[in-house]
């Protein structure tokens, strides 16, 4: 009967390493998860609305193509939904419109030692302006890509004490021939 009840006790102490184990393995299963969870959230929060324009409202588009300034407006002479520039109606006018209602920041950069030369924006890559039916105004400095993260560096408004990095998005919706948004092509 010794025989047995030590048989007995060695599974029974093997079963009771194996819950053991199992115990801190799933412990630190969790921390990792959890750990993981609120790095996704941070990073999540980390995304600021620096712009929030209703592209409904936005009446005037203004930016730079191949080194000239295009502005397109919203309505005619009687006040339609049609986009013109100048006397020619335009199409496909809506990523614009999305792009500059919408800006999300992945970092901001602060600072009384910002150098714009090291973004790009002492020669900026376009400058977007929108403006509103209400006569607010939005203006985008673009400056160069950063080729780690594929962002652009902006600053808002004329306000260089901020740098932020933006999606790649904005600068192509802009970087637009006007005579390829046309209407009839």
């Amino acid at each position: 009967m010794e025989k047995k009840q030590i048989r007995n006790l060695i599974i029974l102490l093997v079963v009771l390493i194996v819950c053991i184990g199992g115990y801190f393995g799933m412990k630190n299963f969790n921390e990792k998860t959890e750990a993981a969870s609120e790095a996704a959230s941070e990073a999540a929060e980390a995304k600021e609305q620096i712009s929030t324009v209703s592209s409904g409202s936005i009446t005037k588009l203004s930016w730079k193509y191949d080194g000239a300034d295009v502005t397109i407006t919203k309505g005619g002479a009687d006040g339609d939904d049609v986009w013109y520039n100048g006397s020619v109606s335009l199409n496909s006018v809506e990523s614009m419109l999305d792009s500059v209602s919408d800006i999300e920041s992945t970092k901001t950069i602060t600072g009384d030692d910002i150098n714009m030369d090291d973004f790009g924006l002492s020669d900026p890559s376009n400058v977007i302006t929108a403006e509103t039916s209400d006569g607010k105004s939005i203006k985008i400095t673009l400056g160069i890509q950063n080729q780690i993260t594929n962002d652009y560096y902006c600053y808002l408004n004329d306000d260089t004490s901020k740098v932020y990095t933006i999606s790649s998005s904005l600068y192509y919706s802009f970087d637009k021939d006007p005579s390829d948004l046309e209407a009839g092509k």
